[in-house]
């Protein structure tokens, strides 16, 4: 009877370890795939982007903050910013990253949309997914005057939302692109300088 009760324990251990391992499993397996997130959230940009230039809605100067809030949802512009800052990210106060943060956010924001208004008329083809644990890559591309225009999406899935930290344009990231430049202002000026070359680039966009 003994032995019986110590049996039936241990399967009940093994039962519950079971259940713990499982059922994360479950969790990350309904989260959106990172193709449908960047599908649904590009799509609804390139519709605001459309009904500005046709005149169906209010212009896109009227319209940024709604497609600031769409873009919001799928891109994490903090880690954007890190990886494009480097190592001064861990050097510098955190009211200056903070500041810093603020103004490469609407940057990237800029390059971003300013690149989607040339391709909002054309057609949208999503190519592919590769997923890789908690990182994954979204091929796409458009098709402009018989070229084809390739915009990958790296993406990273946190608290079981995926989220994009990098866009490759025609094999060249945002990131890298980026990191060059700042790393290159930073061997000759001070981060202040950097801080006042961002809001002087923001300021002639607004």
């Amino acid at each position: 009877m003994l032995l019986q009760l110590k049996e039936r324990n241990f399967l009940l251990r093994l039962l519950v370890i079971w259940m713990l391992l499982i059922f994360p499993r479950l969790a990350l397996a309904t989260d959106s795939a990172p193709m449908e997130v960047i599908q649904s959230n590009t799509d609804k940009v390139l519709t605001i982007l459309h009904q500005s230039k046709s005149g169906q809605a209010q212009s896109l100067r009227q319209r940024e903050g709604e497609i600031l809030d769409v873009v919001s949802n799928y891109f994490n512009f903090d880690e954007m910013s890190r990886r494009s800052l480097g190592d001064a990210w861990k050097q510098q106060p955190p009211e200056k990253i903070q500041e810093f943060a603020k103004l490469f956010k609407k940057l990237l924001f800029n390059t971003y949309i300013g690149r989607m208004e040339n391709y909002h008329d054309e057609k949208t083809f999503y190519d592919s997914q590769r997923v890789d644990d908690d990182f994954a890559s979204v091929k796409t591309h458009f098709l402009h005057q018989s070229d084809n225009i390739s915009i990958d999406y790296k993406l990273h899935r946190e608290r079981g939302q995926w989220k994009v930290y990098d866009v490759v344009v025609e094999g060249i990231s945002y990131v890298d692109n980026y990191r060059s430049q700042i790393t290159s202002i930073l061997a000759h000026q001070s981060f202040d300088s950097l801080i006042s070359m961002l809001r002087q680039k923001v300021e002639r966009h607004d």
